[in-house]
C-alpha cells in the first residue's frame, strides 16, 4: 500500500493538476475523492485545517493547494522527473508564466463553473468565458510555436498548471460522460478555431490524467 494519499474532487481543475504530477513522477497513491457535501470534507479539516481538495497526505505530513503540493512532490521524491527548474532563468519565467495562467486561463473557466452551480445558467456569461479562453490562449498558441512546451523541453509544472484548465474548453466526449457538469462545460466553454498548437500541447499533458484524457 502506498504512503501518499490524494484527497481530491476528481474533475477539478487543480485536483487534476496534482493527478498529471502523481502520473508524471511515476508515485503511487491512494485515491479518496471527496464530494462537494462528503462528510469526508470533515476528516479534510482534521487534516489540513480547511476543507478544500487537494489535500496530499505524505506518511504524517499533509499539504493542501495544488502548487504546494507539486513543489512539495518536487522535493521530496528525487529520483523522479523533474517538473521545476534548476536554471534560474528558467525557473523566473516559468513562475511569471504561472501567475499570469492563474488570473488569465483560469478566470473563464471559473466563469463557466459558476453556471454549471447555477439553478439558472446564463449562457452568455459563458459565451464570454469562451471569447476569453480564446484571446488569451493567443499566448500560450504563440508561445508553442517553436517548442511542444511551455517553457523548456520538457513537460514542468507551469503545463501542469494551464493545461488542466484549458482541457475545459476542449473536453473530450468520453470526457463529458463522465459528469453532468463536465457534459454542460463541453457543450457551452469552448476554445475555438486557430488553437491547433494549444489543442496538441494540452493533450499531451492530459494524457498523464486517466480521467480527461481522450
Amino acid at each position: 500500500m502506498s504512503d501518499v494519499t490524494l484527497y481530491q474532487l476528481p474533475l477539478s481543475p487543480n485536483n487534476v493538476k496534482v493527478r498529471i504530477a502523481l502520473a508524471y513522477k511515476g508515485i503511487p497513491y491512494e485515491s479518496v475523492e471527496v464530494a462537494y457535501d462528503d462528510p469526508e470534507r470533515r476528516r479534510l479539516v482534521e487534516l489540513s485545517g480547511q476543507p478544500l481538495t487537494p489535500v496530499l497526505a505524505h506518511g504524517d505530513r499533509v499539504i493542501s493547494d495544488s502548487a504546494a503540493i507539486m513543489r512539495y512532490l518536487e522535493a521530496n521524491f528525487p529520483g523522479t522527473p523533474k517538473i521545476l527548474f534548476a536554471e534560474r532563468s528558467q525557473m523566473s519565467e516559468a513562475e511569471a508564466l504561472e501567475k499570469w495562467i492563474k488570473t488569465q486561463i483560469n478566470e473563464p473557466v471559473g466563469m463557466a463553473f459558476g453556471q454549471v452551480m447555477s439553478e439558472t445558467p446564463d449562457l452568455s456569461v459563458c459565451r464570454r468565458a469562451s471569447e476569453l479562453m480564446h484571446e488569451r490562449t493567443a499566448t500560450l498558441e504563440e508561445r508553442l510555436a517553436d517548442s511542444d512546451w511551455l517553457v523548456g523541453d520538457a513537460l514542468s509544472f507551469v503545463d501542469i498548471t494551464a493545461a488542466p484548465f484549458v482541457i475545459y474548453a476542449m473536453l473530450p466526449e468520453r470526457a463529458a460522460a463522465l459528469h453532468p457538469a463536465a457534459a454542460f462545460l463541453r457543450e457551452h466553454l469552448t476554445l475555438g478555431e486557430g488553437r491547433e498548437r494549444t489543442r496538441a500541447w494540452c493533450r499531451r499533458v492530459i494524457a498523464y490524467d486517466p480521467m480527461l484524457r481522450d
